[in-house]
């Protein structure tokens, strides 16, 4: 029996046939039952596709996530949850990219910006200033976002 990411690329042709296209994740085997249990996940949707090995049919069910499931299924796309299966869909891969770029970026700017602030003394009332500005702006939204 295969398993980690064989499993998955061997599933995907089973998948594209049954028209259930995203990101697959951990593949159950059920074995006493004879069944796989199949979690393919798009930002926003859920479907599982249970597959009977005994009867070679399908079931599959889909389910409507919204969009605070969506930015949970995007949040924890690009870490190291199941490094062995994960990254198996076009557009995750691309959300992975993305992600690291910008998290790659805003390190980048926020060195940048302590080394220029160090530097160009003159201009430290003015930042601190705006860190302050930026600062109230940033707990005010929390605020009204919370109340």
């Amino acid at each position: 029996m295969l398993s980690g990411r064989p499993l998955i690329d061997a599933l995907k042709q089973t998948l594209e046939k049954a028209d259930v296209h995203g990101e697959v994740g951990f593949v159950r085997h059920m074995v006493k039952e004879e069944k796989l249990i199949i979690p393919v996940t798009i930002p926003g949707r859920e479907t599982i596709v249970s597959i009977s090995l005994a009867s070679r049919d399908a079931t599959i069910v889909t389910r409507e996530i919204g969009l605070a499931g969506a930015l949970v299924t995007l949040h924890k796309s690009p870490g190291q949850h199941g490094p062995n299966i994960r990254m198996n869909w076009f557009y995750m891969k691309a959300w992975r990219w993305m992600a690291d770029a910008t998290v790659y970026l805003i390190l980048f700017i926020s060195v940048s910006g302590i080394y220029l602030w160090y530097v160009l003394r003159a201009e430290r009332k003015a930042g601190l200033v705006l860190l302050f500005a930026g600062a109230l702006s940033f707990f005010g939204m929390a605020y009204a976002l919370s109340h």
